[in-house]
């Protein structure tokens, strides 16, 4: 239960979307409003060799230099890099200056107390596992075109010595490193990877080291590179990967999911030091709930009720109702089976009849550890403007649902919100957040 005594608000003030539908708040609000996506085929090459195409949300024309970072610090990084080009890291300092921009907010860069919380799966993973096969193939065939066969000792070896400093930045702490260093960023830190529901475990987290720590303000960064082979394999060899490229959440031919390009960041901040600075404030933090259902890796726990007891226990961390929740923007992952478990719980909470459900997964794709920061955004768009964005691609909705799945842009004063993330391995969160007044 949350601590009734302290009087500590916490209210986001800078949102800072990379996404397949446009850079910056603005310019993803308007895509929103277009139900404008953008959807790419990508061709996975091995030496030239198709080995698959699938369909992603892709984010285009990337340069990390129109986001007007300091050039000393990107000609350190890259040095440090040795000249590669780490997406993970170069989105998350696009969306993490985005979101710094937005707020406004300024301070200190050699001396401050600001929180900084990323969640990232597992950043620049799989481009080393690519990059070390390559390595292998061609010392192996180097040496076999020599007349002499390497030794799986003498490939080690050769391994070790390409791959040794790439290797230690795989290390989750680095790619915290390498973004503090670049903002000079000195407060508390965290590093999160709870699956699909890593943003809003890492929401708390930063809401509690403001409210807590005496810290002003915290960012938390979310997101991944999606356009990697391993990850496409993995959800494809389970038929869970959507080939017509729709994500279709809570419809009779829901196939799966679809990646969803980028990175995201959000500004939380004392409600007392945005004012002051004279901020311009989003929404209120509320509070949370989160479970870990620890069951099965791909499906929920079906035969439970873990996520209704969670979201009745956000309602009485925030001390509401489930009538005045204004709108619910689900998971929707376009997997029957846990789309069945989401409505499920929702409409066992929630007036089934009344209360709009919303997907957003078929606008920007799956970000995976970064869906829910990202979903977050535009739920906080929505809230401030007043407009609830369609679930797309339902067309044949499931009535049995039991929901009331807004797939029609419809205008309405919104109040309250809140965010749910039921991710693999049964990481559960919810989140409500209220407009400012």
């Amino acid at each position: 239960m949350p601590d009734k005594q302290n009087k500590k608000r916490v209210v986001v003030t800078g949102l800072g979307p990379l996404s397949a539908i446009g850079s910056g708040r603005n310019e993803v609000w308007n895509s929103v409003l277009k139900e404008k996506i953008n959807l790419k085929k990508h061709d996975y090459l091995v030496e030239g060799e198709l080995w698959d195409s699938f369909l992603v949300h892709k984010v285009d024309d990337f340069n990390i230099n129109k986001f007007e970072i300091d050039p000393a610090v990107l000609s350190e990084l890259s040095n440090w890099k040795e000249g590669r080009q780490d997406l993970d890291l170069l989105y998350a300092l696009a969306a993490t200056k985005l979101a710094i921009d937005d707020s406004g907010l300024t301070y200190d860069k050699e001396n401050n107390n600001i929180g900084l919380f990323l969640t990232v799966e597992h950043p620049g993973f799989e481009p080393f596992i690519e990059g070390m096969i390559k390595e292998a193939l061609e010392y192996a065939g180097g040496n076999l075109i020599s007349g002499r066969e390497a030794s799986k000792l003498d490939i080690y070896s050769h391994l070790y010595s390409k791959l040794v400093d790439r290797g230690y930045d795989l290390q989750t702490f680095m790619y915290l490193f390498l973004l503090a260093k670049a903002f000079g960023i000195h407060g508390y830190s965290l590093f999160t990877s709870n699956a699909c529901a890593s943003g809003l475990f890492s929401i708390e987290a930063a809401a509690k080291q403001i409210k807590y720590s005496g810290s002003n303000a915290a960012i938390v960064v979310a997101g991944d590179d999606t356009c990697t082979m391993f990850k496409h394999k993995w959800f494809k060899d389970r038929n869970l990967y959507s080939e017509d490229g729709k994500i279709k959440p809570f419809s009779k031919n829901a196939k799966g999911i679809v990646f969803g390009d980028g990175y995201s960041a959000i500004i939380l901040e004392d409600r007392e030091h945005a004012l002051k600075r004279k901020a311009h404030i989003y929404a209120e933090y509320l509070g949370g709930a989160f479970n870990l259902e620890g069951w099965k890796v791909v499906f929920p726990d079906i035969g439970g009720n873990s996520y209704q007891k969670m979201i009745k226990e956000c309602l009485d961390n925030c001390s509401l109702d489930a009538a005045q929740v204004d709108l619910i923007n689900p998971h929707g992952v376009g997997i029957r089976i846990t789309d069945g478990y989401e409505a499920k719980a929702i409409s066992e909470v929630f007036d089934k009849s009344k209360t709009p459900v919303t997907a957003f997964k078929p606008l920007v794709g799956h970000n995976l550890g970064g869906s829910a920061i990202l979903e977050t955004i535009v739920l906080l768009l929505s809230l401030e403007n007043g407009i609830i964005p369609p679930t797309l691609n339902c067309e044949d909705f499931d009535p049995s649902y039991n929901i009331n799945l807004i797939r029609k842009q419809k205008k309405q004063a919104l109040k309250t919100v809140m965010k749910l993330s039921c991710g693999f391995a049964g990481y559960n969160g919810a989140a409500i957040f209220k407009k400012h007044a």
